[in-house]
Formats: structure tokens, C-alpha cells, sequence
């Protein structure tokens, strides 16, 4: 595994465009059923679990 760093933007705002046009990859988790969003903090452990994979 490569190092590298993970960011992660609020529910709200997000990431800026500058932020996202740097960025190598973008991550996304799927949404299921009728949930709306994720808590940030919630999510940031969802990506950092499947890294492990």
C-alpha cells in the first residue's frame, strides 16, 4: 500500500473545487435504501475499513 491522504468534506459543503481538481482519486460510497447522507464521521470509517480489505 502506497501512502497517500484521505479527505474527507461535511455533509454540507464538501470539498472545494480546488481540493477535488488536486485529488488523484475519488471516493464514493453507494447509497442504499432511502438514507440521505453520512455523518463525515461515519463515513471516514467505512473508507478507512474497506482500505484494510
Amino acid at each position: 500500500m502506497s501512502a497517500g491522504i484521505i479527505l474527507i468534506g461535511n455533509e454540507s459543503r464538501g470539498l472545494s473545487e480546488e481540493t477535488l481538481r488536486r485529488s488523484s482519486h475519488h471516493i464514493t460510497i453507494p447509497r442504499l435504501g432511502q438514507a440521505e447522507s453520512l455523518n463525515a464521521a461515519v463515513a471516514t470509517g467505512i473508507i478507512c475499513g474497506r482500505l484494510l480489505i
